[in-house]
């Protein structure tokens, strides 16, 4: 296996009404790059020309994926992984730290280090599956959701500190989301039991504003919030009968004031005010993905599709006030699970 290629980044120029963007703020992108790998195998899988009744399920006996990192303004391009199976990058919230998985099916890893790509640690080992993990608002710890190999109730929340001793949670009620840190990350908190008597049925993988006052989710294909610690004190909760209608959830602000979400595919933001809905915007106007805030909340990154319509993916960096739209990157290889910081 080859791997660890140079690869270049050619940085645009790009102009959206007339006017030319400058720096995109503050932070640092991190993202996973897909490439072929250079033997036979992988480029048959890039060309399209596999022999008959071949297996192409096993991804990575066709493809690499490598965690870099790059400036909002496109510059400064960094490769910080070159084992080929790392994905998922998440700063922590004091930069200092990328979280990450990496490995193959039923053998994933939970891995962090440092910005440069130095001091790599393996937090979990070569476990049945990670669905998720959320970094302490105190940058010390990771809250994970592991599948293990069991039959009945396989997935646990662990508590998993950058240096100490793994803490387990075993109740699968709570495990698809639900427990989260406090706004101080000093400890993991698991909400009260009636939240999921009062909410509509089947709600799972909720999104947590920063202040973890606030969650947001999706039913009956539809955004919806909710104040749980209020919601679980016996009061009913309806709907506004003003919801967007929603396919899937993104992120919050980090002021926690908007909440970005996916319409039919199109990247879009709810404005929330005393928790109701005070409006809502289309902000990509066509299909895009792993949208995520700039560290001030004025911008958003997202991966589309070039300004060529090529079927390999770019990086854009959209001003939510004004709708102005730059084209980062121009590359011939995919963008994978962008995260700002």
């Amino acid at each position: 296996m080859r791997i660890g290629q140079a690869i270049s980044v050619l940085i645009l120029v790009f102009t959206v009404g007339g006017v030319v963007f400058a720096d995109s703020g503050a932070g640092k992108l991190v993202f996973a790059i897909r490439e072929p790998l250079l033997n036979e195998d992988g480029f048959r899988i890039t060309t399209r020309t596999l022999e008959r009744g071949r297996d192409t399920t096993s991804w990575w006996e066709f493809y690499q994926y490598n965690i870099c990192t790059m400036n909002p303004d496109g510059t400064d391009f960094q490769r910080l992984t070159d084992d080929a199976v790392s994905r998922h990058p998440r700063w922590s919230p004091d930069r200092k730290w990328i979280a990450y998985i990496s490995g193959v099916e039923r053998a994933k890893s939970l891995y962090v280090m440092r910005a440069d790509g130095s001091e790599k640690k393996q937090l979990v080992k070569r476990e049945y599956g990670i669905h998720d993990f959320w970094w302490s608002p105190s940058s010390e710890a990771v809250l994970v959701v592991v599948e293990l190999d069991r039959p009945k109730d396989p997935l646990e929340n662990w508590e998993v500190p950058i240096d100490g001793k793994i803490k387990r949670w075993r109740t699968e009620r709570w495990a698809k989301g639900w427990l989260h840190w406090d706004a101080k990350g000093e400890k993991v908190k698991e909400p009260n039991r009636r939240i999921l008597e009062v909410l509509p049925k089947g709600i799972q993988w909720p999104e947590w504003s920063p202040d973890g006052k606030w969650i947001a989710f999706k039913t009956e294909g539809l955004l919806a919030i909710a104040e749980p610690d209020v919601v679980s004190m016996g009061r009913t909760w309806f709907m506004q009968l003003d919801e967007p209608p929603c396919g899937s959830i993104e992120e919050w602000s980090p002021d926690g004031k908007q909440v970005l979400f996916y319409t039919s595919g199109e990247i879009c933001v709810a404005t929330i005010e005393q928790g109701r809905f005070e409006n809502y915007l289309n902000l990509s106007l066509y299909p895009g993905r792993d949208a995520t805030w700039s560290p001030d909340g004025s911008k958003v990154a997202f991966i589309g599709k070039d300004s060529d319509g090529r079927s390999t993916s770019e990086i854009f960096v959209l001003d939510v006030e004004t709708g102005k739209m730059q084209q980062m990157t121009s590359t011939t290889h995919d963008y994978f699970d962008l995260h700002w910081r």
